[in-house]
């Protein structure tokens, strides 16, 4: 092992469960503050179960690399309480401003006491009673008066009978706004993704949270994301004006 090596792993080691420290930091604190892609390098490749080599991330917020992988990476950062769930705070925003947002992050759904991840690839928003194309179009029903609620919440619905949709309430109580999340991972339905992850009525006005079995973490694993933005699908129902407003998001590969 290299002196440069030694010295990073030391300090890798006293950083306590919970907390992370950066690539630059770490560089900081060996007094080459250059060397923040030396040291990523050190750690990316590491096995050492005595270095906690996943409490280090990008400078820029996102995971970074992990010789152990990705999603083993996030699983470690969760289990330690630093990956958190998206707040109902976070999702009493704008709903055009969260599902841009959305994209990139990690959509986790836990089956069995399993948790798979799935980084979320698309979303559409739906925006008030004015959007004709949103469901609270028609006014406050019994099935629309979750959108009402509380931001954070599930609105889970049938369509046509036979597939499960999957959205997020946003915005103020009393403003019906929500996210659908169209696809995550390598699922590139709606209808795909809520059929793979087992979700179904039984998720309709929960909360976005891990008591749930589903939830959305805080994280994502590339800060540098190109977003395309087009009209919503099969909503011609809203007419000229609202079909084609450019509410759809989809993470370009």
């Amino acid at each position: 092992m290299t002196e440069f090596k030694e010295r990073v792993y030391n300090i890798v080691k006293k950083i306590p469960s919970g907390e992370v420290m950066t690539y630059g930091q770490i560089a900081k604190a060996l007094g080459q503050p250059g060397a923040a892609r030396a040291v990523g390098n050190a750690l990316n490749k590491n096995c050492d179960p005595d270095v906690p080599c996943h409490r280090v991330i990008k400078s820029d917020g996102t995971i970074g690399g992990f010789a152990f992988g990705t999603e083993n990476k996030i699983a470690r950062l969760a289990d330690e309480g630093f990956i958190k769930p998206l707040t109902a705070e976070w999702f009493n925003r704008p709903v055009l401003q969260v599902a841009k947002e959305l994209i990139g992050m990690t959509l986790a759904r836990e089956i069995n006491g399993s948790v798979e991840r799935f980084k979320i690839t698309e979303t559409e928003a739906y925006d008030g009673e004015n959007d004709k194309a949103c469901h609270a179009a028609k006014g406050r029903t019994k099935r629309t008066e979750i959108l009402y609620g509380p931001p954070g919440t599930f609105y889970v619905y049938l369509c046509y009978g036979m597939h499960w949709l999957l959205n997020v309430v946003t915005g103020p109580v009393d403003y019906p706004s929500a996210v659908l999340i169209r696809g995550a991972g390598k699922f590139d339905g709606p209808a795909k993704l809520t059929k793979a992850l087992q979700i179904n009525g039984t998720l309709h006005a929960k909360q976005c949270q891990k008591e749930s079995g589903l939830w959305i973490e805080n994280i994502k694993l590339d800060s540098k994301l190109k977003i395309k933005r087009t009209p919503r699908i099969g909503v011609d129902y809203a007419g000229p004006v609202w079909s084609s407003k450019q509410y759809r998001f989809i993470l370009v590969s």
